[in-house]
């Protein structure tokens, strides 16, 4: 009776010391594989959240995000809403830009941002806007974050 136990154990240990490699060698190919499926998503504080419209003329395109309230549990007291500025080939040496992202029709912050020198003016017209939180430069655009208080809370 031991001996009909030890053989598939013995069976599981060699199978395990050929599938622990490939599982290693693997690792690359089976996460690209689990990122795909259905549930999986970015969490919005590292995304921006969703894009809620696009403004644009011939040289500047405006991507308005929707605002992002993300906790753990439930919505956070204080968020941010993120705007991205994208040139045709190059972005302009200066962006100057009023914003409106709650569909209000009055504009609740003004950006102006000086490409080259990194620097950033904010201006708010709206008491649900507290500041700036990041304007740089990535890769061919320039993202910036506003942060903002919850109406709700």
């Amino acid at each position: 009776m031991k001996k009909l136990r030890t053989i598939p154990a013995y069976l599981w240990a060699i199978a395990c010391v050929f599938l622990i490699p490939v599982t290693f060698i693997g690792n690359d190919g089976f996460a690209k594989q689990l990122a795909k499926l259905p549930f999986m998503k970015v969490n919005p504080i590292y995304s921006g959240g969703e894009i809620d419209r696009i403004v644009g003329d011939s040289s500047l395109k405006i991507t308005i995000y929707k605002p992002v309230f993300e906790a753990l549990i439930g919505e956070s007291s204080t968020g941010f809403v993120q705007v991205k500025f994208e040139g045709d080939s190059l972005l302009p040496d200066k962006i100057n830009s009023e914003i409106d992202f709650d569909y209000d029709g009055k504009p609740d912050f003004k950006l102006e941002i000086d490409t080259r020198n990194n620097q950033t003016q904010f201006d708010s017209f709206n008491q649900l806007v507290t500041g700036l939180g990041v304007s740089q430069k990535v890769k061919d655009y320039w993202i910036a974050r506003i942060e903002l208080k919850n109406p709700e809370k």
